[in-house]
C-alpha cells in the first residue's frame, strides 16, 4: 500500500464543489467518502454502511486524514476515478432540485466516458490477443530449430567460432522459450475471463453483427510490458546473430 505524501484539495469530478484530497506516493488522487458525502449533503454513515457492501468499495482503503480538530484519524476514500460512480448510489430526493441536476450531468458524462475506456480496453485487448497468437504461431518452429541445433553443435569442432554460435544459440533458445511461456500465460488467463455475446446494430436498432468479448477484457500492465520486454530481447539477439553470420560471410 502506497503511503499518503500530500493534502490538499480538489474539485468533485464533474461537478463545482472543493473536497479534501490525499496524494500517494504513487500519484494516485483518493477523496475522504465522508467529505464527498459532506460535499453531496447526504449523510455519510448511513451511506458508507450501504456502499461498503457493493463492488464498488473493493478500491476503497483507509487512509490517514488531517483534520483541524482530531488530528489524523483512519477514514474511509476512494480513488478519484470512482468517485462519481457513488453520484447514482443513492435516493436523489435527499438533494435540492439544483443538486438532482448537477447530478444527471455528471452521471451522463461518466457513463460516457466510461463507454470510451470499454472501448478502449476492447481494442486494447484485441491487439495483444493477436499478437500473442501471431508470436506463438511464428515462434515454436524456431524453438524447435534452436533446440536441433543445440543437441548437433557440441559435436563440431572445437573452435571459438563454435562457442559463439553455440552461445548465442543457447540464449536465443532460452529467450523463446521465456516469451512463448509467458505468451501461454497470458493466453490462458484471457480464456478464464467471463465471456459474455455482443451485438452491434445500425442507426435503427437493427441488429448487423453479433460477436462474444470478455465482461471485462482486461489486459494486465505488467503482463504486457513482460511480453514486449522479452519481444524486445528477441530482437537484439537476432540483430547479434546475423552479425556474427555476417562475420562468418566476410
Amino acid at each position: 500500500m502506497s503511503s499518503v505524501i500530500e493534502q490538499r484539495t480538489v474539485k468533485l469530478p464533474f461537478l463545482d464543489d472543493v473536497v479534501p484530497a490525499l496524494i500517494l506516493a504513487n500519484g494516485k488522487i483518493f477523496l475522504p467518502v465522508y467529505k464527498v458525502c459532506h460535499a453531496l449533503g447526504i449523510s455519510a454513515d448511513r451511506h458508507i454502511r450501504h456502499w461498503k457492501n457493493l463492488a464498488l468499495w473493493i478500491t476503497a482503503q483507509k487512509l490517514p486524514f488531517r483534520t483541524e480538530r482530531q488530528g489524523k484519524r483512519q477514514v474511509w476514500c476512494l480513488p478519484i476515478s470512482q468517485v462519481p460512480f457513488l453520484y447514482g448510489l443513492f435516493d436523489w430526493q435527499l438533494v435540492s432540485t439544483e443538486r438532482r441536476l448537477q447530478l444527471k450531468r455528471a452521471c451522463k458524462e461518466q457513463a460516457r466516458l466510461t463507454v470510451l475506456a470499454y472501448r478502449e480496453m476492447q481494442w486494447r485487448y484485441r491487439i495483444m490477443r493477436k499478437a500473442l497468437f501471431t508470436f506463438l504461431i511464428n515462434s515454436i518452429n524456431s524453438y524447435t530449430l534452436l533446440q536441433r541445433y543445440t543437441d548437433v553443435l557440441p559435436g563440431i569442432a572445437d573452435t571459438e567460432c563454435t562457442h559463439r554460435i553455440v552461445a548465442l544459440i543457447k540464449s536465443g533458445r532460452s529467450l523463446y522459450r521465456d516469451a512463448i511461456e509467458h505468451a501461454r500465460k497470458m493466453v490462458r488467463d484471457q480464456g478464464e475471463l467471463p465471456i459474455i455475446d455482443m451485438f452491434r446494430v445500425d442507426s435503427e436498432n437493427t441488429v448487423i453483427d453479433t460477436f462474444s468479448m470478455p465482461l471485462l477484457p482486461i489486459v494486465p500492465q505488467e503482463d504486457s510490458e513482460y511480453f514486449f520486454t522479452l519481444i524486445g530481447q528477441l530482437t537484439v539477439w537476432r540483430q547479434e546473430l546475423e552479425a556474427f553470420w555476417g562475420e562468418q560471410g566476410g
